[in-house]
């Protein structure tokens, strides 16, 4: 492919500048990025307060998968190559005494159950889904490109998941994929997971509550387990990374580095092949309509947003709402007077930073999926101070004023928190079950290139920024190497 070849990037969120990076890499000199909202960022906002700012959506950054620590990773590459100031966050799960007080402590969901087991049958399953989970990610089995599955048989659905599997190990699995939002209530358990991080990482927080609870057996219970879960144990991979000048800064860091130049408030109406020259792209710039043509075109968008841009039955159909429902995120950031409890601190840090999970299996469940609605199940804190970042699930059937009231409710780690601002976003939606078992992501896998036109986005390779950096640093040269005629 002629390296000068005109290349358009549609978004200017983390999948479109890494996109044109990558393009960058590979020597493309001529590339248009296009992004219908004011600045770059696309889903990623943040908000400053008391000159610390703090970021909505982007916080999902590293997340613990296997090794010691973040080398080998695609965001460990973008930051060594583009280095900006980070913080390292960690995982805790927050449930309730029977006092109800907030404590460190085994997800409420998975406490029955624990209750009904030895320490050894509990460490045994718990090694049981872990090897699944190493073997996933390991082969890289599942739906689509990257996705993966756990011990997948098609078309099947949690209920029978977890009939054919250990009490634990249906919980455990079902459980992680729940608060990684990779799934909804009654999808099929193929429909599991994109993503090659976070998972393993509540694993190896389960096994080390475990060995809290039974300090008399803990040489024994590690006895039990393989090496790369005793490792994982003591890994210094952070759950999640805090850019201290926000997540934003960083995108910004890599376009300055990359020399990409990203057209703001450029609202993409349609793209269309016009063979033989290529791909008319029409688009508006502050109400001016344009259009120009280019040899390829990357999507980026969200799925509401690409079937307004196709006249194209097929990628219409594709992407059609039935396929890939509409589902709503709101974050929050509040100040709070008195945190009830207190991250265990490490002997570098005066104020370690964390990720709490609150409740996070009893707010989701699959006979009462309105349950999720509206409630808060992470408090993420980004620097140190009272201030912090909160997010649920959501809709727009009420008003911000009626949701903020009941996701307050879900706040008990904090005594009356103060609102200090929020924001309601499109989250990028994956898959419903049924387009999964028509074989939704086989379909995607078909269509791209035809006429020039690439799909790249959360809904193919998963939230986080080390899934999306690993997706788009396996696919772009794939698809552009020069010496590619495709």
């Amino acid at each position: 492919m002629d390296l000068a070849a005109p290349i358009c990037v549609v978004g200017a969120g983390q999948s479109g500048i890494l996109a044109a990076a990558k393009l960058r890499d590979l020597g493309f000199e001529n590339i248009d990025i296009l992004e219908a909202g004011a600045h770059l960022g696309g889903y990623c906002q943040t908000v400053e307060v008391d000159g610390d700012i703090y970021d909505f959506q982007s916080h999902l950054v590293i997340q613990q998968s296997f090794g010691a620590d973040t080398a080998g990773t695609a965001i460990d590459e973008l930051l060594r190559n583009h280095p900006v100031p980070t913080k390292t966050e960690a995982l805790y799960f927050v449930g309730r005494s029977d006092s109800g007080k907030p404590q460190l402590a085994v997800p409420p969901h998975l406490l029955a159950l624990f209750q009904t087991l030895t320490a050894e049958q509990t460490i045994d399953q718990l090694v049981a889904a872990w090897n699944i989970i190493e073997r996933a990610l390991r082969d890289r089995h599942g739906p689509g490109a990257s996705g993966l599955a756990f011990d997948r048989v098609p078309g099947e659905t949690w209920e029978t998941y977890r009939a054919r599997h250990a009490p634990l190990v249906g919980e455990v699995l079902q459980g992680l994929v729940i608060y990684a939002n990779m799934r909804r209530p009654r999808q099929p358990a193929e429909t599991v997971i994109n993503i090659n991080a976070h998972i393993s990482g509540h694993v190896s927080q389960l096994a080390k509550l475990v060995l809290s609870l039974y300090p008399a057996e803990k040489d024994a219970l590690l006895a039990r387990m393989p090496q790369s879960l005793v490792a994982q144990l003591t890994s210094h991979r952070p759950v999640s990374l805090s850019f201290r000048e926000g997540f934003v800064s960083f995108l910004r860091r890599i376009a300055d580095d990359h020399r990409l130049t990203v057209t703001v408030n450029s609202q993409v109406t349609g793209i269309e092949p016009v063979q033989p020259e290529g791909v008319r792209v029409t688009y508006t710039v502050d109400g001016e309509q344009r259009s120009a043509i280019y040899s390829r075109v990357v999507v980026t968008a969200r799925p509401a947003q690409i079937r307004e841009m196709f006249p194209e039955r097929e990628i219409r159909e594709l992407f059609a709402e039935r396929n890939c429902p509409r589902r709503w995120t709101r974050s929050y950031l509040i100040r709070v007077r008195e945190e009830l409890i207190s991250f265990p601190r490490r002997p570098d840090s005066a104020e370690p930073l964390g990720f709490w999970v609150i409740d996070p299996y009893g707010s989701y469940t699959d006979t009462d999926p309105e349950q999720a609605m509206h409630r808060i199940t992470a408090a993420n804190k980004q620097h140190p101070g009272p201030y912090w970042v909160c997010f649920s699930n959501s809709d727009t059937s009420i008003s911000a004023a009626e949701a903020w009231s009941l996701a307050k409710d879900s706040l008990f780690l904090f005594h009356d928190p103060e609102l200090v601002a929020e924001t309601i976003a499109e989250w990028p939606a994956y898959p419903s079950a049924a387009a999964v078992r028509d074989g939704w992501f086989d379909h995607v896998t078909d269509i791209q290139g035809r006429d020039g036109v690439y799909f790249v986005g959360e809904i193919l390779s998963g939230p986080t920024a080390e899934c999306i950096s690993s997706f788009v640093r396996d696919v772009i040269p794939a698809w552009f190497e020069p010496s590619n005629p495709a």
